[in-house]
C-alpha cells in the first residue's frame, strides 16, 4: 500500500484556495496560520519570508517553493523592514497601486502563487503535523523535478483563469502539489532523516506502516509487526521510534483514531460498526480510546463535525481570483 496516498485519501482536502498576486513595493502580507498548510511559489522578483518558529528572514527568489506547516504563522514581505498587514487588506489595495505604477516599471513587481490547504479533518491533522515547520526548495532544486514544474504550470493557469470544472480540478492538483513538494524535499535529505516521510524510505519500517494502513482492524503488537518485517522486537521498536517519532502502538492508535474521525464525520455507521472497522472489540472500548485521544465522546464529535462540514460532506473547493494589473484607460 502507498501509505502517503492512503493518508491523503483518508484526510481528503475539504476546501482549497489558490491565488496568484502581482505585488508592487512596499508590501508585506501576514498569513493566518489557521490553514493546515500553505505553499508559496515565487514566480517573479524576490521577497522575504519570516515564520513564527524560525524568527529570521529567509530570502526567496524567482522559482523558489516553500511549504509551511499548519499552525505556523508567517509573513512574506518585499523587504525585512516592511511591516506586514493582513493579506486581504494588502490584496484589496494592490489593484489601485498597480494602476498608478508606470508601465515601464512593470518588471519591478513580484508575482507569487499561493495555495492554502483546508483539510476535512477535525483536530490536529495527522499528515501536516508530521511535516517540519518549513520546507524551502530553492529554485535550482525545484527545477530538477519535472513533475513539480508541470504541476505548478497547471496551477498557475487555474489561478489566472478559473473556468468550468475548476472546483473539481484544483483540489486534486493541490493534493498532488503536496506530494511533489514533499518528494522533492525528501530527495535532498540524507537516509534516516525526514521523520515520518523519511521512514517511508526504510524498507522494514515502510512495510510495517503499510501493514498498519492495510489492516488497521488487526490486533497488531510490536512483536507481531517485528516478525512481519523479519526484525527482532528490540531492533524494530527502536528503529520505528527513531524514524516515525513515536512507538508502533502509539502510531497504530493515532491512525485508528484518524480513520474513526472520518467514519464519524462522513457516514451513519453505528459505534459498534466503527469500532469493528478500526480494531476495537466493543463500542465501549472504542469510545474510551476515542475520548482519550480526541477529548470528546464519539457522538459529540460527530455532531460538531456535521455542523462544521455539513452532513456527509465537505466545503467545496475554491479558487481565489488573482490580483491583476488593471487595464489602463
Amino acid at each position: 500500500m502507498d501509505v502517503l496516498a492512503d493518508v491523503l485519501t483518508v484526510t481528503r482536502l475539504g476546501a482549497t484556495v489558490i491565488a496568484q498576486a502581482e505585488l508592487v513595493s512596499p508590501w508585506g502580507i501576514e498569513v493566518d496560520p489557521i490553514a493546515e498548510a500553505h505553499v508559496h511559489v515565487v514566480q517573479r522578483g524576490t521577497c522575504w519570508l519570516r515564520t513564527s518558529v524560525e524568527h529570521r528572514h529567509v530570502r526567496l527568489a524567482a522559482g523558489d517553493v516553500v511549504l509551511i506547516r499548519g499552525g505556523v504563522g508567517h509573513s512574506i514581505c518585499d523587504d525585512p523592514k516592511t511591516k506586514p498587514a493582513p493579506y486581504k487588506e494588502v490584496l484589496d489595495a494592490m489593484p489601485r497601486r498597480l494602476a498608478r505604477m508606470p508601465t515601464s516599471r512593470a518588471h519591478e513587481t513580484t508575482v507569487v502563487l499561493c495555495a492554502k490547504y483546508l483539510f476535512q479533518h477535525v483536530g490536529p491533522h495527522p499528515l501536516t503535523s508530521l511535516l517540519p515547520p518549513l520546507i524551502h526548495l530553492p529554485a535550482h532544486e525545484a527545477a530538477r523535478h519535472v513533475q513539480l514544474q508541470l504541476l505548478l504550470q497547471l496551477l498557475r493557469h487555474e489561478a489566472i483563469d478559473a473556468r468550468s470544472g475548476t472546483e473539481l480540478v484544483v483540489p486534486r492538483l493541490v493534493d498532488s502539489l503536496l506530494v511533489y513538494v514533499v518528494r522533492a524535499w525528501l530527495d535532498g535529505q540524507p537516509v534516516g532523516a525526514g521523520g515520518w516521510f523519511g521512514a517511508l524510505r526504510d524498507p522494514a519500517i515502510a512495510k510495517a506502516l503499510s501493514l498498519i494502513h492495510e489492516q488497521p482492524q488487526s490486533p497488531w503488537s510490536v512483536e507481531g509487526l517485528a516478525q512481519q518485517v523479519a526484525q527482532s522486537r528490540a531492533t524494530f521498536a527502536r528503529r520505528f521510534a527513531e524514524l516515525v517519532g513515536e512507538t508502533p502502538v502509539a502510531y497504530l492508535t493515532r491512525w485508528r483514531m484518524c480513520l474513526a474521525t472520518k467514519l464519524l464525520s462522513e457516514t451513519d455507521l453505528s459505534l459498534d460498526e466503527i469500532a469493528s472497522r478500526v480494531g476495537y472489540e466493543t463500542a465501549a472500548a472504542f469510545s474510551k480510546a476515542f475520548r482519550r485521544s480526541q477529548a470528546s465522546a464519539p457522538g459529540r464529535f460527530r455532531s460538531v463535525a456535521r455542523q462544521q462540514f455539513g452532513t456527509r460532506g465537505a466545503p467545496s473547493a475554491q479558487s481565489a481570483r488573482p490580483v491583476r494589473r488593471p487595464d489602463k484607460k
